[in-house]
């Protein structure tokens, strides 16, 4: 039997739970999330954060996602395994700590622990959050929201450092003040789930992203795409500056960016086959881009994160 304990449009991640007889009950709850944030905040003291980081191969069962987690220890010892410099390490994670899990790295939670613990996914159009009650006896339940955004604003460029920290598996006081402000990001907008409906220029910005990730091939620019929705060129600028924090040929760098990141690590393509198909116009231009935005470049990518 297959327990699905995290599941968004973006994802879906699967544990079997044949071996530890695990009995999971889902409920759909913004609720009890925002209360157990909100003492947590109040009350809690940041302690370290562990990045998990990539192995050449993962234990069976193991979650592994192509967009990042945070996973906040809340109440109890989150007791998990994830890969560290290459290599399995077993960690005990104490309350206030937390752990970031990179896009295509993994961890594999013991859950007959009494503990509960905070996991938000960042996925490309929402933040998935999970809050999760094990005990000993390895049953688990687990409230579930999804806040219908993408990251935006400062949340992008938070996850954004911790990102670049886990790549060079710098710890510190720096990573303890991203992973508590990215947190209260979250937090912001589960509020703003419970307040009317957004704005017709919202709604317009939403559509023309989801083009985009649709779309995000050569031959695409802002002039063709303010000719698709009937808007000027400038209103397609300061649309996406004013609604999601990003200019537009930033937006598309990253969409494409991150269709390159999937290309490179699921399959065997040359550079230049992946960087036509991503709408980069030679390999020596995404090369450039890639490594601008991510720290290594194409090939340092596929040596660390291809299947």
């Amino acid at each position: 039997m297959l327990v699905d304990l995290y599941q968004y449009n973006d994802v879906v991640c699967l544990y079997d739970a044949r071996s530890s007889g695990i009995a999971a009950l889902l409920v759909n709850s913004f609720s009890q999330i925002n209360h157990h944030i909100d003492h947590f905040l109040s009350t809690a003291t940041f302690g370290s954060v562990w990045f998990a980081s990539h192995t050449d191969s993962y234990p069976k069962n193991a979650f592994l996602v192509k967009f990042s987690r945070m996973i906040y220890v809340l109440e109890g010892e989150y007791r998990t395994a994830i890969g560290h410099q290459g290599e399995y390490k077993d960690i005990v994670v104490q309350p206030g700590e937390v752990i970031y899990i990179p896009a295509q790295t993994w961890d594999i939670p013991d859950w007959r622990t009494d503990c509960r613990a905070l996991t938000i996914l960042f996925g490309h159009y929402q933040i998935g959050m999970s809050l999760t009650l094990s005990t000993l006896a390895g049953k688990v339940s687990v409230d579930k929201a999804t806040i219908n955004d993408p990251l935006q604003h400062e949340g992008f460029y938070l996850e954004k450092i911790l990102n670049d920290l886990a790549i060079s598996q710098r710890e510190g006081s720096a990573a303890k003040c991203v992973a508590e402000g990215l947190l209260r990001y979250c937090r912001e907008k589960t509020g703003e789930q419970c307040e009317p409906s957004q704005s017709a220029t919202y709604h317009k910005w939403r559509t023309i992203t989801l083009y985009l990730q649709k779309n995000f091939g050569a031959g695409i620019t802002r002039e063709s795409v303010a000719q698709e929705y009937n808007i000027s060129p400038n209103h397609l600028s300061r649309l996406f500056r004013e609604e999601g924090g990003l200019g537009f040929n930033e937006y598309l760098t990253l969409v494409r960016i991150d269709r390159a990141k999937m290309l490179l690590g699921q399959y065997q393509m040359n550079m230049l086959d992946i960087a036509l198909r991503t709408g980069f116009k030679d390999s020596s231009y995404m090369g450039r881009v890639f490594r601008k935005h991510t720290g290594m470049t194409p090939g340092e990518y596929r040596a660390s994160y291809g299947s």
